[in-house]
């Protein structure tokens, strides 16, 4: 089978493996989306090749001949033993962390905090090849009004919008800022509005802000034009936000995160980014009142919870997927997503 690799030094190969083998509790999926995800472009792409051998955070390497991508979605084609709930011809997204399945963490559905967990795309092959092997307990059934890419998605980025404004607890005509609008921000900024906020979206970028007028964001901020704390009230009626998600990942976008927030407000940092931040805690967060969190990912089970709500309430994000190519034109989708293509990019089967 086909598979791309990325090496670092921003290059990504084209090679022929071997197709997977089912073992027990494991299925083979027949791929048909394989998203890119920021997190590749710096944890991976980027990496120096000299370095990609490197632990990049703690339990997590970087291993150069594992198949990219942490965004699965396909078909089942063969199942291992102990495997009852799927079959073959079912339509599947991947969860991309992998747990033992055994300690607390698993056992509440929270494969991201397991001590011995695996990565899709990272430490184990993930979605960028013909084939991929998957643990069946990782894979949540994908309902038939969503695609194949949205799937994907799910899989990472827009699960990750999705269940950050779920740990913000987001309410009724409450107003959301949303600091960064690459594919994360735009997905919570699209499921903001379809919940009934006003949205407030915070970008550099004038293609990133056009973009997101048109798919959930109300008013559109450019952080380097004015100060983005005086902005959002002078569109909110002269409070702060009610909920703000920092998508953005570096250090001036979380700092405005916080200064967008109104008294008693909440905020959810969701980005990773490779530089620290520093915060002025008592005027920041103390005098504010603001209650902060982390939002990593979702819970594998939410992954399932989340696929069955967005079919059930109608919600598309394929519009937000703006560049599909094919496995052969891999390395130029990593170029093209490596310089800023706007909206979300995937490598798709048809």
């Amino acid at each position: 089978m086909r598979a791309v690799l990325l090496p670092g030094d921003r290059q990504a190969r084209i090679v022929e493996l071997d197709k997977p083998t089912p073992g027990p509790g494991q299925v083979v999926i027949e791929v048909k989306a394989a998203g890119l995800c920021g997190s590749d472009i710096h944890m991976l792409y980027r990496v120096p090749a000299a370095e990609r051998r490197q632990e990049i955070m703690k339990g997590l390497s970087i291993d150069p001949d594992i198949v990219g991508s942490h965004e699965p979605a396909g078909v089942v084609t063969e199942v291992g033993s102990g495997v009852t709930h799927l079959r073959p011809g079912d339509r599947v997204a991947v969860a991309h962390l992998s747990g033992c399945g055994v300690c607390l963490s698993c056992r509440r559905g929270w494969d991201i905090d397991c001590p011995d967990k695996t990565t899709y795309g990272f430490d184990r092959h993930g979605a960028m090849a013909d084939f991929m092997l998957a643990e069946a307990k990782d894979c949540a059934i994908l309902p038939p009004s969503i695609s194949f890419a949205e799937g994907a998605f799910y899989a990472c980025g827009a699960g990750t919008g999705y269940w950050a404004l779920r740990r913000g607890q987001l309410g009724p005509s409450e107003t959301v800022t949303i600091v960064g609008l690459g594919p994360v921000g735009v997905a919570a900024a699209y499921f903001a509005k379809q919940a009934g906020a006003w949205v407030i979206g915070v970008d550099p970028v004038a293609e990133r802000r056009e973009f997101a007028l048109s798919h959930g964001v109300d008013v559109a901020i450019d952080p380097t034009t004015t100060t983005v704390g005086e902005a959002v009230q002078e569109h909110n009626g002269g409070q702060g936000a009610d909920l703000v998600i920092d998508a953005s990942g570096v250090s001036a976008g979380r700092s405005a995160a916080l200064d967008a927030a109104r008294t008693w407000g909440r905020v959810v940092f969701v980005g990773f980014g490779d530089d620290a931040t520093t915060l002025d805690i008592g005027a920041q967060i103390i005098q504010k009142q603001l209650t902060v969190l982390g939002a990593w990912v979702y819970s594998t089970p939410d992954l399932q919870q989340m696929l069955h709500d967005v079919a059930r309430r109608g919600y598309c994000v394929q519009p937000l997927i703006l560049h599909e190519y094919d496995l052969a034109d891999a390395p130029q989708a990593w170029r093209d997503f490596d310089a800023g293509s706007l909206g979300k990019s995937m490598v798709v089967w048809r």
